[in-house]
């Protein structure tokens, strides 16, 4: 039963991860329905608004892959370990990001949807291949997230673009 116990508060996300992460959500979400809710932002401040708050979330995300990389046991000079592929890509999403700050907005949150569609895709490697360098509760609140910011920006692309 320990045992049992043991995997389970491995693989369920820890409230302490959740609701910031779901937190992180409310700042899409204000800034997608902007033009429906009455608080009144301008739609093309809300527009530039959501690019920079997506940049910066994508920031987030791959810095998330520079903590994991750093904080793992495997020898920087190990050939088989993915820790260097791990510190190249984590800087990655933070050029996605910004190059979606300095391109027409219609493209710009365009360039934010692959961005976090992209790191989403590379969590699900990592968590395949080398399942020792993230939790699977990561990969499953990395999903959730995904898929709010990715319908966030849907309604953003309709709303605001």
């Amino acid at each position: 039963m320990k045992t049992q116990d043991t995997i389970r508060m491995r693989e369920s996300i820890p409230l302490s991860a959740l609701l910031p992460g779901l937190g992180g959500l409310i700042p899409f979400w204000l800034l997608a329905l902007s033009v429906v809710l009455p608080i009144g932002i301008p739609p093309v401040i809300a527009l530039v608004a959501f690019i920079t708050y997506g940049a910066v979330i994508l920031s987030f995300v791959g810095a998330i892959w520079w903590g994991l990389a750093a904080a793992s046991p495997d020898s920087p000079d190990n050939p088989d370990s993915p820790r260097a592929m791990m510190f190249l890509w984590s800087v990655t999403p933070a050029l996605i990001g910004w190059l979606a700050t300095l391109v027409a907005a219609d493209l710009g949150v365009l360039i934010l949807a692959a961005g976090f569609l992209l790191q989403w895709a590379f969590d699900a490697v990592l968590i395949n291949r080398a399942p020792r360098f993230i939790p699977p509760w990561v990969f499953r609140l990395r999903t959730l997230l995904t898929a709010g910011v990715l319908l966030a920006i849907t309604a953003a692309w309709w709303l605001l673009v």
